[in-house]
């Protein structure tokens, strides 16, 4: 080769060297940057120069090496794997979260539990049937009553307080999942101009476009696909999300003026939900999947009572006609609308619990059987110990024929109960101070409250399955913890149920959560042997880079030597 062109091979290596050193210490600098992709120097040959024909093939002459391509080290599969599992872990976390909050709300409200305000108005009526008449034990049923019903609000209300904080969240990740999909078409877009001309590849570009994928996988479940021009394409819950045009952004709208809940909808697809409360959650078909998806799945659409399990509301249902034919809602009808939702639940069948509790106890304040065994009315003279907040009436009672009416009762609910003022000032006035007409003790009565928190077949006989307005039987939905299970209990079983009911999930949501963790960290594992940045490896690769360019300025030192020589040679 003549010796001028032997100075394009030793060009040729400096400058591939010093382009792999530049790569090499890129690497290098970002080896703790989030969601950075390793990136790997390819060489080639350059083109040959024929000078001849041999016997078996052309005489070439090569002009060293090019420095080809830098390309990013990336898994396909393992990326798919990654946000999969990333989805479903997140679902289970935060609906972990949310059981979590549950049981402490339960378990420790304010510095006292629940269950000793149940057990301490249980105790009370004990001691009222000691002496009924004695003005003392009134006054502590009334005082103990006021206790009772202050930490069931205090319990609801911390689950009302907690409903409004999801409700926050959910507006929050709306706004990052939107902010994320803006700025992935904004990155197609710078992608697609560098790589355009087929020079260069936009690697830091596409690590921060694989970085918000991996967000938003997180988030819901996603599908992704890159064309042939390097724009990607994100579908969110089975919707276009992130177009080669444009951004589809999702909503979130208050849909209750009076609970401030948002829904989550597509404007552009005439308010499409993102999520229907009514469809299945199932690891079968990967739709337990996202956090957005838990916090409205945790969260619920309304503010739940006890009327959510027992049915006794209107709703429409459309026929195959295509008409809408009203109905009543039975029990099972009204729990399959919130038992997806965690907190709901919950609180209906605490409601359910408050309602059941206070009407049961008015019910017997205020009417008795009679000698044919029907309950009737004992009169005026007998107060409510509860009334609801709406009532002008403080001094209320049903009237008569509402002795067995359901109607009366529809309002206990535990944002609506208080305690009647009449008793409040004047306790002796309960039960008509327990006196009968004969100027006997009502020893009956007094037992009967007794018999209400101790005997869930008391409460059955007390109620006769009249509270069912589509006229089932009103038995089962009085002491079963809600419209799916069988097992009856008393009032203080039933909170136990409760108690119980959520420890359960919540052991449920901690081993699936725990073994999605696993597999997540296992697969992040298996990414970072492929994506991430090892300095070991990479200070070999420098310091083979820095040899190979110190090998090169020494080719070219020596070529530029031997053309001195030859040129001093010739004068």
């Amino acid at each position: 080769m003549p010796l001028m062109g032997s100075f394009w091979t030793g060009v040729s290596g400096l400058q591939t060297s010093q382009n792999a050193l530049n790569t090499t210490a890129h690497n290098l600098a970002n080896i703790d940057t989030s969601g950075y992709t390793r990136q790997q120097v390819l060489q080639g040959n350059r083109e040959y120069n024929k000078i001849g024909d041999a016997y078996i093939s052309s005489m070439q002459v090569g002009l060293g090496v090019s420095y080809t391509d830098v390309r990013a080290i990336r898994d396909y599969f393992l990326d798919k794997s990654y946000r999969q599992e990333a989805g479903r872990s997140a679902y289970y976390s935060t609906s972990l979260e949310a059981v979590n909050e549950i049981n402490t709300l339960f378990g420790e409200t304010e510095g006292t539990e629940f269950q000793t305000s149940l057990q301490s108005l249980q105790n009370a009526m004990s001691d009222l049937a000691d002496k009924p008449s004695d003005a003392t034990s009134m006054s502590v049923v009334v005082s103990r009553a006021a206790q009772f019903l202050e930490r069931a609000k205090a319990v609801y209300n911390g689950l009302c307080e907690y409903q409004d904080n999801l409700n926050e969240q959910i507006k929050d990740q709306v706004d990052t999942i939107n902010d994320y999909a803006a700025k992935i078409h904004e990155l197609n877009q710078k992608i697609t101009r560098i790589e355009t001309g087929g020079i260069e590849d936009a690697n830091d570009l596409r690590d921060s476009r694989d970085y918000y994928l991996d967000q938003l996988s997180s988030m819901g479940r996603i599908s992704y696909d890159e064309d042939a021009k390097g724009v990607v394409t994100v579908q969110f819950e089975g919707v276009n999300l992130v177009t080669t045009d444009y951004v589809n952004k999702m909503e979130a709208r208050v849909m209750d003026e009076t609970t401030g809940f948002y829904e989550v909808i597509w404007p552009k697809l005439n308010d499409q939900q993102v999520f229907s409360l009514n469809s299945d959650v199932s690891a079968e078909d990967l739709s337990d999947n996202g956090s957005l998806k838990a916090l409205v799945y945790s969260r619920g659409d309304h503010r739940a009572t006890y009327q959510d399990i027992v049915g006794g509301y209107e709703y429409t249902e459309e026929q195959a006609d295509g008409t809408e034919v009203t109905k009543n809602a039975t029990a099972e009808y009204a729990y399959s609308q919130i038992d997806s939702s965690s907190v709901m639940t919950i609180m209906a069948e605490f409601d359910n619990l408050v309602h059941n509790i206070t009407m049961g106890i008015d019910r017997i304040l205020t009417s008795e059987v009679d000698s044919s065994g029907d309950r009737v009315d004992k009169g005026e003279d007998y107060l409510t110990l509860f009334t609801t907040i709406s009532s002008d009436d403080t001094n209320t009672r049903p009237s008569e024929g509402e002795v067995q009416d359901q109607s009366f009762y529809s309002n206990y609910t535990c944002n609506n109960l208080t305690i009647n003022s009449d008793l409040l000032k004047q306790p002796t006035l309960l039960n008509n101070g327990f006196v009968l007409e004969d100027s006997s003790v009502d020893q009956t009565t007094a037992d009967n409250l007794v018999e209400l928190f101790s005997s869930a077949d008391y409460i059955n006989d007390l109620f006769d399955g009249s509270l069912a307005s589509d006229g089932s039987d009103g038995k089962k939905v009085m002491t079963n913890l809600n419209a799916t299970t069988l097992t009856q209990s008393d009032f203080a079983d039933y909170y136990i149920l409760i108690v119980e009911q959520y420890a359960t999930v919540g052991n449920t949501y901690q081993s699936l959560n725990t073994s999605l963790e696993l597999s997540v960290n296992s697969i992040e594992a298996q990414r970072q042997q492929v994506v991430g940045v090892s300095d070991n490896e990479e200070l070999t690769k420098m310091i083979r880079y820095q040899n190979a360019y110190n090998a090169n300025s020494r080719y070219m030192n020596t070529v530029n030597d031997m053309l001195e020589i030859l040129l001093t040679s010739m004068t």
